[in-house]
């Protein structure tokens, strides 16, 4: 073919060569990518943020279970994976049941109905239910007496349909228990308190923003000596003369046994009408507490706690106390401490803790070996006298904050 009828004909002209170099931006150049926003959809493309678990690599059993939880629809699906999926689960042991269950509550709380938590998960010596399982009825509670005879630990937390009623015909037939939780239960109240009196092995009670009367409460302080944690936070009707009545009736009982609160170790009474008498009296009740939060109270003083040498904890957030260098001489020597709650601190909504104020409440701490965390968010007059490199702040963070973990 001659030159002229190639040139006519492009389909049949040899193509032209191509290059092999791959045309780069600029270093640092803007490209489409720079401007892209995280999308809320899992794709391949999306930005996306990795949470690395603390726990470092799960087990093959965490693993297995949340597997399970992800399947369990589908394996609902027909009669005959249901059948061995109800066999293997009924096979399990208590201590598998309880972490399974726990994992099912996290992944799928809406699938677990009131017919799967009584055929499968109300068992054992440890029954936990939440406000997030909708399948939780009134049932479901009277079948826990009945399926775990034996329970000593019950955890009903945020259930706000439950009566009083109801909470307590279930918990007076449970009389070996040992820790009660009724967390955020609001119907929870004197009736219910009554019923865990009877168990006379109870040694961990929350009863944080429930409703009982302060009367009920004393009384079941009376009933369980042997109790260790306690928990009355934001209960409206507690108030302090109603904890000063307590004290005079538990210093008045018939057994030395009964005379103190000489096991308790952790109190929290935050969001109560607590005040520095009631409990400077109640202290005098508790000497091995290692564990107290009075944090939204009238407390206005830290010198009683020189009733508490083994102190490990201590939270006074929101209290309205006047932070200078001679209350803060009022302190105790406090060796065990190892956590330090002083949020907000402040008197008619004023901050009371300054730089100075902070000079020597690091003092204070600086000896303190054992120190693994001071809470000072708040305090919104810290750092005004401070310069750049210098000031109360940079002298505590060089002192006590270093040492934290």
């Amino acid at each position: 073919m001659s030159k002229r009828k190639a040139d006519e004909n492009p389909s049949t002209a040899p193509p032209e060569k191509r290059s092999n170099v791959v045309q780069l931006p600029s270093f640092g150049a803007e490209n489409e990518y720079d401007n892209q926003t995280p999308s809320s959809s899992a794709s391949s493309t999306a930005l996306s943020t990795r949470q690395f678990s603390s726990e470092g690599i799960p087990s093959l059993a965490s693993i297995s279970m949340r597997a399970f939880a992800k399947s369990l629809l589908s394996l609902y699906e027909n009669e005959q994976s249901q059948k061995r999926t109800r066999r293997q689960l009924n096979e399990l042991p208590e201590l598998l049941v309880t972490r399974l269950f726990s994992v099912l509550r996290r992944e799928i709380p809406t699938y677990l109905t009131h017919g799967l938590l009584i055929a499968h998960f109300i068992r054992g010596t440890e029954i936990t239910l939440t406000g997030e399982l909708p399948g939780v009825t009134n049932h479901t509670l009277h079948a826990i007496p009945d399926n775990c005879p034996e329970l000593v630990h019950l955890e009903l937390r945020d259930l706000k349909k439950p009566s009083d009623d109801v909470l307590s015909s279930v918990i007076k037939k449970l009389p070996g228990l040992e820790t009660l939780i009724l967390r955020g239960c609001t119907q929870a109240g004197s009736k219910t308190v009554a019923a865990a009196a009877r168990s006379s092995e109870l040694r961990v009670l929350n009863l944080n923003y429930t409703t009982p009367s302060a009367t009920s409460i004393g009384s079941l302080l009376l009933a369980c000596p042997k109790l260790e944690v306690l928990k009355l936070a934001g209960i409206p009707k507690l108030n302090s003369s109603a904890i000063s009545a307590w004290v005079k009736n538990i210093a008045s009982a018939e057994t030395p046994e009964r005379r103190s609160l000489w096991r308790l170790t952790s109190l929290k009474l935050r969001a109560t009408g607590l005040n520095d008498s009631a409990l400077s009296s109640l202290l005098s009740l508790t000497p091995n507490l290692e564990r107290l939060d009075v944090s939204s109270t009238q407390v206005r003083s830290i010198a009683c706690l020189s009733c508490l040498p083994k102190l490990r904890k201590l939270s006074v957030a929101y209290c309205p106390i006047n932070i200078t260098r001679a209350e803060l001489g009022k302190i105790p020597d406090l060796p065990q401490l190892e956590i330090l709650h002083l949020g907000a601190i402040g008197v008619n909504g004023s901050p009371t803790l300054t730089d100075s104020a902070l000079y020597s409440l690091t003092d204070l701490l600086e000896p303190l070996t054992g120190l693994q965390s001071v809470s000072l968010v708040g305090n919104s007059k810290l750092g005004f006298t401070s310069r750049k490199g210098d000031g109360a702040l940079a002298d505590f963070v060089s002192r006590v904050g270093r040492k934290c973990t």
